[in-house]
């Protein structure tokens, strides 16, 4: 459990109400990472979402030689897992702390256990859980357009 004061700071939090935050601290946990530690690799089966709150991670995917490739940054604030979090497959990309890290875990499992005490904290929190996702793929669309317009120099 954690204490529902620490997450009042942290925007993924900022439209929970204080019952609200109670609930969902309720169901979390801190841990902690030393630089360079992996949170989790891609492919392992994984039911917990990451709230970083503080430090950063990078995402990489394994290239064909085995070396790493950072897909992306993420630092105070950002979530990561939460895809399997939602769908219970196995993580895409392997998680690595570029820093000293602290992180806010939520186990899917404990997270359903209060869907029908708290519907409206469930509904705020998988609401944020969306628009974080949303925000990934318009930017992964905008880079994919760069990329085309690049590669053919010109615009479609």
């Amino acid at each position: 459990m954690v204490d529902a004061k620490l997450l009042r700071n942290i925007t993924f939090f900022a439209e929970l109400d204080d019952k609200e935050l109670e609930c969902i601290a309720g169901v979390m946990k801190l841990k902690e990472f030393k630089i360079g530690d992996t949170v989790f690799n891609d492919n392992e089966k994984g039911e917990d979402m990451y709230i970083i709150k503080k430090g950063e991670v990078k995402a990489c995917k394994t290239a064909p030689d085995g070396e790493l490739f950072t897909l992306t940054l993420m630092k105070e604030g950002d979530i990561f897992g939460e895809m399997s979090f939602l769908d219970g497959r196995p993580h895409s990309a392997t998680i690595i702390a570029i820093g000293d890290l602290e992180v806010f875990v939520v186990n899917r499992d404990d997270f359903e256990g209060i869907v029908e005490t708290s519907p409206w904290a469930v509904y705020k929190f998988l609401r944020n859980v969306v628009f974080s996702i949303h925000s990934i793929v318009r930017g992964m669309n905008t880079r994919y357009v760069e990329m085309i317009n690049y590669m053919w120099g010109r615009k479609r």
